[in-house]
């Protein structure tokens, strides 16, 4: 049973999607479109931009959308049981099974981006991975700190990410260490992500998801914020507003996706991040990259 997962922010490198840009009619068509619908060029950024271009959140999420997406559509026998994504990701797996089409897809993306770009400049606020400590220890420090900080992703056994104000992970970084964490690492990123902090951006992107129309997906699509299956697009929608402000369940997801049949997960898009995460989770599946047709 083939499951087929999706990238997050984090898998963005400069010259991305280039190669497919020039090889394949298909992804140039899309790839021309893409910067008419943003009304800039966000090729020219991929293609030519320096890694610091590519960490601005308004152009990370829809590069690393746009690249999953070219991935899904020129893959060689495309044909998933099931579909998941990291975050963003869950947009690209939406598209690529057939729940919405690409074009609402990245318009949704690139309000995402802005949002929570907006979101970021209200209060001061970040993210930290805790390495080698229970998750049950982590969530009960967090619990501490009176909303301040929360665990954002669960990417796989020994690893998750806290989001919070800035003096919360910082408490909180000192309380995980004295509990036993090996390490506890400030991300460069904009903001607290998956977490309370995003509650304007929720409501922001709430009111553009119920104005898109979302079919019935060909397959199952595990979702972040429940790590369960559906194939519901009223669901779906309400699961993909909820993630803004929700966890990333990505170790649960997989877990719920091995359990349902799962043996080999292909990862669409730029990066091989979930291929190592899955591998964490359950050392006995298989994981590739995706192959695309020649």
């Amino acid at each position: 049973m083939k499951a087929f997962v999706f990238p997050g922010q984090g898998s963005q490198f400069p010259g991305m999607a280039k190669d497919l840009y020039e090889n394949y009619a298909l992804a140039k068509e899309i790839v021309d479109e893409a910067d008419q619908i943003l009304g800039f060029s966000l090729s020219k950024v991929m293609f030519e931009g320096s890694d610091e271009d590519l960490k601005q959140t308004k152009v990370t999420q829809p590069a690393i959308y746009l690249h999953s997406v070219l991935v899904a559509k020129l893959g060689k026998d495309f044909a998933p049981d099931i579909v998941a994504g990291h975050s963003l990701g869950e947009f690209s797996a939406l598209v690529a099974a057939g729940g919405l089409s690409w074009q609402d897809g990245l318009r949704l993306v690139y309000q995402r981006a802005l949002a929570m770009q907006k979101a970021c400049e209200i209060v001061p606020s970040t993210m930290a991975a805790v390495l080698g400590l229970a998750d049950a220890e982590i969530e009960k420090i967090c619990a501490e700190l009176d909303g301040e900080v929360v665990a954002a992703n669960y990417n796989c056994p020994g690893q998750v990410v806290i989001s919070g104000s800035v003096s919360g992970i910082e408490k909180a970084a000192e309380l995980l260490k004295a509990a036993g964490a090996k390490r506890v690492l400030t991300l460069p990123v904009g903001g607290a992500f998956h977490s309370p902090f995003m509650e304007p951006a929720r409501v922001e992107l709430a009111a553009a998801i119920e104005a898109t129309t979302i079919e019935r997906p060909i397959c199952p699509i595990f979702q972040n914020v429940t790590a369960k299956a559906s194939q519901d697009p009223a669901e779906i929608k309400q699961n993909l507003i909820a993630q803004l402000t929700g966890a990333v369940r990505w170790t649960q997801s997989v877990e719920g996706m091995v359990a349902a049949g799962a043996t080999d997960f292909i990862e669409c898009g730029p990066g091989k991040v979930l291929q190592g995460l899955v591998k964490k989770i359950s050392a006995e599946v298989q994981v590739a990259s995706m192959e695309l047709a020649s």
